[in-house]
């Protein structure tokens, strides 16, 4: 169902688990457990990306949490709290004369997910120790770059090489006294909204930093654990002298997640950025033709974040989507922790160690702890994709490549090696962009659809009086909307990737290009 080969066999159709009829179906561990594959070509494709190795260990967290957690949660009746009590209640409460009523999924969101939340931060915050020694230096490498050590930003004749570093001041002064300003109107006092400002600004400068060397150095960006750095610091001091700045708890609540989400974005942003100039440096761009694209691309996308941001959020309220997001549903279940204490602080802190131990066992805490996040039907393809490489590397690759070394020398095999290898990825990336273009068309022709669609209603002689259609659309079509729309779709689909084949075929990349003589 909904592209996932799954088990259990129903969903919504009676008892989701099975159990034997004489026994005790509470010891039934493999009855409390939700195993699937996704038919998504982007799981593959990513999957075939990180080889089999490197899948395993980001889903580990999913292995375990389904695997071993989930029913030994429910074989152990371990007792959960029911937020509409105001208590704690054993699992085996929420059955319905005497069969099991989806358990594994009241286990997953009312134990695992605290699990997980600790693993996250336990992770984040012991990956961040490991790297103390970046710390400590941090401060002189920022001191040195803006004193222009090591940089020429300006070469005469030549013109700018590095974007000037004294735009940051400039910027953080703006970005001061805007958000002062822009919390002031919103309602907040002027204390916690100046409070919230400098914390902000300095994390998100000192910290960001941070993140963007640790990245540098390791690959991985610590975007969860500084994110729940923040969203500590933030909660801690607006639930505790709330009263004083003459906040409510929703008004803490809210700048703290507000505050993380500001964090968190611009984090993610500045790792973008790091890719953005590897890739740029190769191929011959100047570092401050980068920056300057980077820049003036900022104000439009956040226009465009915001309103589908605002967009999903109207959604998510009505309850029209239902979106995993880990990281997400991690700072908002975190935070109910903090401001209710409405779950349970053990199982929070078995999560921080468990998810300290996997980061100095394997250097993947945060990953684990995302991992525990996800149904199996995302991680099962991973492990498919990247045992589909090893089997075909061993088994393929490898001897094509033995025997053309064999025969030709190694250069040859090499470049063998590198062309199939450089096919397969050409096709993953061709799954993974054609699956998003088909999700982006899919979410504005669901868009169209929300725009006032109504059923048809029709009069005493069978004609349509209102069309079963969005308002914009001429009644006169009535009940062949789902033509019109499908040929919509197909259309919008030509215009597209013929724009794409002249934009390609221009270039060059298609086709001939004529050269002059």
């Amino acid at each position: 169902s909904h592209g996932i080969i799954h088990q259990p066999a129903y969903l919504s159709d009676g008892g989701v688990t099975k159990y034997h009829p004489g026994g005790n179906w509470l010891m039934n561990g493999f009855a409390h457990t939700y195993l699937g594959i996704g038919l998504s070509p982007s799981l593959f494709a990513i999957g075939w990306f990180m080889k089999f190795r490197t899948a395993l260990l980001v889903s580990l967290g999913t292995l375990m949490a389904w695997f071993w957690l989930i029913p030994m949660a429910v074989m152990m009746d371990v007792p959960v709290y029911d937020a509409d009590l105001g208590t704690s209640v054993p699992l085996s409460s929420y059955t319905a004369g005497g069969t099991p009523a989806k358990l594994q999924m009241i286990a997953f969101s009312k134990t695992v997910r605290i699990i997980a939340i600790g693993a996250i931060l336990g992770g984040g915050l012991f990956g961040l120790i490991k790297m103390w020694r970046t710390f400590a230096t941090i401060g002189g490498d920022i001191k040195g770059a803006f004193r222009g050590e090591d940089v020429q930003e300006y070469t005469r004749g030549k013109g700018w090489y590095e974007w000037p570093l004294k735009h940051l001041p400039i910027f953080m002064v703006l970005t001061f006294f805007a958000m002062l300003v822009v919390f002031m109107i919103g309602g907040f006092g002027f204390v916690p909204s100046l409070i919230f400002t400098v914390i902000l600004l300095l994390t998100t400068f000192f910290l960001g930093a941070i993140a963007v060397r640790v990245m540098g150095e390791t690959g991985i960006e610590p975007v969860s654990g500084t994110s729940f750095i923040v969203l500590l610091m933030l909660m801690g001091i607006f639930l505790t002298f709330g009263d004083t700045f003459g906040l409510s708890q929703q008004d803490a609540i809210l700048l703290g997640l507000v505050g993380t989400t500001v964090f968190g974005s611009a984090i993610s942003m500045s790792g973008t950025v790091v890719n953005d100039y590897k890739v740029s440096l190769y191929i011959g761009n100047r570092p401050y033709h980068i920056s300057k694209g980077n820049i003036f691309g900022v104000v439009p996308g956040a226009i465009l974040g915001a309103g589908v941001a605002i967009f999903l959020s109207v959604l998510l309220a009505n309850g029209s989507i239902d979106l995993e997001a880990p990281q997400a549903n991690a700072f908002a279940t975190f935070t109910v922790l903090l401001a209710e204490r409405q779950g349970d602080m053990v199982l929070l802190g078995i999560g921080v160690a468990l998810g300290a131990f996997i980061e100095w066992a394997t250097g993947m805490g945060t990953s684990f702890g995302l991992g525990m996040y996800l149904p199996t039907y995302f991680t099962f393809p991973f492990l498919i994709g990247g045992y589909a490489r090893d089997y075909w590397e061993k088994n393929k690759l490898d001897p094509e490549v033995e025997r053309i070394k064999i025969e030709q020398g190694s250069k040859a095999a090499e470049r063998t090696r590198a062309l199939a290898l450089l096919t397969t990825f050409m096709i993953g990336a061709g799954m993974l962009t054609g699956e998003a273009f088909f999700g982006t068309e899919g979410a504005i022709m669901s868009f169209l659809d929300t725009l006032g669609s109504s059923p048809a209603v029709y009069d005493a002689d069978g004609e349509i009086v209102k069309a079963a259609i969005a308002p914009f659309v001429d009644r006169r079509i009535g009940d062949a909307w789902p033509f019109v729309r499908l040929g919509g779709f197909i259309l919008m689909n030509i215009v597209m990737w013929s724009g794409i084949y002249l934009l390609f075929r221009r270039i060059g990349v298609f086709g001939s290009r004529e050269t002059a003589a």
